[in-house]
């Protein structure tokens, strides 16, 4: 293990009362970001078989809908905070991810809710429409359903790659127009300058990434347009990247003038300043689809806590402890989070700070030397940390 690994996540816009969570240190075998990446793709781990799950759809205004997939524990009361989990590009509500870490949640007393976007997973052929980065009106769509049914119960927003951009410019507009009984938002690598991550996804090797995704979109596409025969013929053939998909595709069936347009309309850069509610967003520097330029450029407010690990892939952050069942330091650094902010089961928490290879062990990782920047009517203190080196 090399001096890098171990190095603590630069963390921005920390509260100095704060318990630290354990930095994120990579499992020896897996330390780059194209490893952590796949790993946590491929890695399925014991099979989850979540209790009941309410299946419902949500009729949004335009006459699409969207399935969402309701669990709770026993005995949750109308009162218990909820979840909403948003998923990825080419992702959906039944991913193996979205069940690991629905799984996780219910365990510390939460409710969880699902989002199959417009055309995913089982929702496709229940819209004409499709999903973009930009779709954050569907996500308020789910919060008002949710504050309509559960009026006195919290609602964290938790997104996740293309979700995590969506959450967070939700967040944003939420300044304006407020989104009933939003309490907090969570993104684990969002693609917030989605222009950026395209442009990085068209050099070598990530071009095989980027057709591995557009294969997959396009397939979704074809099958959708053969269940709505309404939308009529499409010819994708000529389709090679995810620019050329946004260019001929995302965009005219969204009302964007061409993928330039919808990039700047969609991406959470620009509502990240107005974020009134606390949050955590997590990345790695070493993401091989999302680069993190975008996230120094951008001035996220005090209470949204910004941890950029210098390891950790696209979703992989497989790591060398283990957290309770597995190696998801993400999972539990989300789960963390969400139970301190709630008041959920302290020893749920315990079990999630303290590493399962030294449970004895309560040291806390060293704090980076950050310069302290001015926070009014906060009670957080935060900090603001210089680029680190990956090398």
């Amino acid at each position: 293990m090399t001096e890098s690994d171990t190095q603590p996540s630069l963390a921005s816009n920390v509260s100095s009362t704060d318990v630290e969570f354990p930095p994120f240190e990579p499992h020896p075998m897996f330390r780059g970001g194209h490893a952590q990446t796949l790993v946590g793709f491929l890695a399925k781990g014991k099979p989850i078989v979540l209790p009941m799950v309410e299946r419902s759809e949500l009729l949004l205004d335009d006459g699409d809908k969207l399935v969402l997939l309701e669990s709770a524990p026993r005995n949750c009361t109308v009162d218990r905070p909820i979840v909403v989990l948003v998923h990825g590009l080419a992702g959906h509500a039944e991913s193996d991810y979205q069940i690991r870490f629905t799984d996780r949640l219910l365990r510390l007393g939460l409710r969880v809710v699902r989002v199959n976007l417009r055309s995913a997973g089982s929702g496709l052929g229940l819209s004409k429409g499709i999903y973009h980065g930009g779709r954050s009106e569907d996500i308020r769509a789910v919060a008002e359903h949710l504050a309509r049914r559960f009026p006195e119960a919290p609602i964290g927003l938790v997104g996740l790659s293309l979700g995590g951009n969506i959450v967070l410019k939700l967040a944003g507009e939420a300044a304006d127009r407020p989104v009933p009984n939003l309490d907090c938002v969570l993104a684990a690598n969002p693609p917030i300058d989605l222009a950026v991550c395209c442009s990085n996804m068209r050099r070598f090797p990530l071009t095989l990434y980027d057709r591995f995704f557009v294969r997959q979109l396009i397939a979704d596409i074809q099958r959708l347009h053969t269940m709505v025969p309404d939308l009529g013929p499409v010819d994708l053939a000529k389709v090679r990247s995810m620019l050329e998909f946004d260019q001929h595709y995302t965009a005219p069936r969204n009302g964007f003038s061409g993928a330039m347009d919808y990039y700047r309309k969609a991406s959470a850069a620009p509502y990240i300043p107005q974020i009134q509610v606390p949050g955590l967003v997590v990345h790695a520097l070493d993401d091989p689809f999302i680069p993190a330029e975008p996230f120094f450029s951008v001035n996220f407010p005090c209470q949204i806590r910004l941890e950029l690990a210098l390891r950790g892939g696209h979703l992989g952050f497989v790591s060398r402890q283990r957290w309770e069942t597995d190696r998801r330091w993400l999972d539990a650094r989300f789960a963390d989070w969400l139970a301190r902010r709630w008041g959920r089961s302290e020893d749920a928490a315990g079990v999630l700070l303290i590493p399962q290879e030294n449970p004895e062990s309560t040291t806390i990782p060293p704090r980076i030397e950050n310069q302290v920047l001015p926070c009014p009517d906060r009670n957080t203190q935060p900090t603001n940390s210089p680029r680190p080196s990956t090398s």
